[in-house]
């Protein structure tokens, strides 16, 4: 409140759950324009009264809605739609050029001559990557496609079906890497096989910056990300016969992988870029800030 009245502030952004919790009590009865930002589905209640604390408070001006599938999700507690404002995170692909050589994924056991299917991301069930393992035992004994899964393994049943005989030359856990983005870029292919919640998951937009093309589950906003049949492939959820299928239809076609990857990039350039992003939040502000005014 100090710094609010010192600083004459007319707007307070509040990314996290914490922080706009504490922000609309700092200012419940000050002309202060209130916005939180929400990334994911989910979480929510109206019986959890640390909800009305945050998301849910008459007090919030608006909320930054990653997607709108997130969007989607907080309209089903009746909030006013004016206050939900969809805005998809903004990159730019020369966040991604490469200096020097391109990542050596031998060193994680894969073959030179391999297709390599990407995964990033902490590996919790949410994640869904128990379904992407499986979709290895879908793809016949000859196929060259290897699975290069980036994170930390929170979902322990992870490693028991990786060290299934049949599979366990394909599946390669990197754990924790500072690079992924970049590993990910070295990659033919990047699934996000997500079971629930996603908003906008950053790894998909990594990849698809650096023209690598993404196959998706109809999951959140991914399909708001990723246009089937495009830029890359979207497939129902928990389906790992179906991950194998479009995981088949992109390695084995180097020229449609070539087609997707270069329109993932160009999706990223035109709806995804971060200068769109930067003025869409600046607009939302001025808009907050003048609510809280009037």
């Amino acid at each position: 409140r100090r710094v609010a009245r010192r600083d004459a502030i007319q707007v307070v952004l509040a990314p996290r759950n914490s922080s706009l919790s504490v922000a609309l009590l700092a200012f419940q009865r000050a002309r202060i324009g209130v916005v939180g930002y929400r990334g994911t589905r989910g979480h929510l209640s109206r019986f959890d009264p640390a909800s009305w604390f945050s998301y849910l408070s008459p007090r919030v001006d608006r909320i930054w809605c990653v997607s709108e599938a997130v969007r989607s999700y907080l309209l089903e507690f009746n909030l006013p739609e004016d206050r939900l404002v969809t805005i998809h995170k903004g990159h730019d692909p020369a966040w991604y050029q490469q200096e020097g050589p391109a990542p050596d994924l031998t060193t994680f056991g894969i073959p030179k001559d391999a297709i390599v299917i990407g995964f990033a991301g902490n590996m919790r069930p949410v994640k869904g990557a128990d379904y992407l393992i499986r979709s290895a035992f879908d793809l016949s004994p000859s196929l060259p496609i290897h699975y290069l899964l980036v994170g930390q393994v929170r979902d322990k049943r992870l490693n028991d079906i990786a060290a299934d005989e049949r599979i366990r030359h394909r599946i390669h856990f990197a754990g924790f890497r500072e690079d992924a983005p970049r590993l990910m870029g070295a990659c033919d292919v990047f699934v996000m096989p997500s079971v629930d919640r996603e908003g906008l998951p950053r790894a998909v937009i990594e990849a698809m910056a650096q023209s690598v093309p993404a196959i998706v589950t109809r999951v959140g906003g991914m399909p708001e990300l990723v246009e089937d049949r495009v830029s890359g492939l979207v497939v129902p959820p928990r389906d790992p016969a179906a991950l194998a299928t479009a995981i088949v239809s992109l390695a084995m076609n180097g020229t449609r992988r070539a087609h997707y990857g270069a329109a993932a990039r160009a999706r990223i350039e035109s709806h995804f870029s971060i200068t769109r992003t930067v003025e869409r939040i600046h607009a939302l502000l001025d808009d907050a800030a003048a609510a809280r005014a009037r």
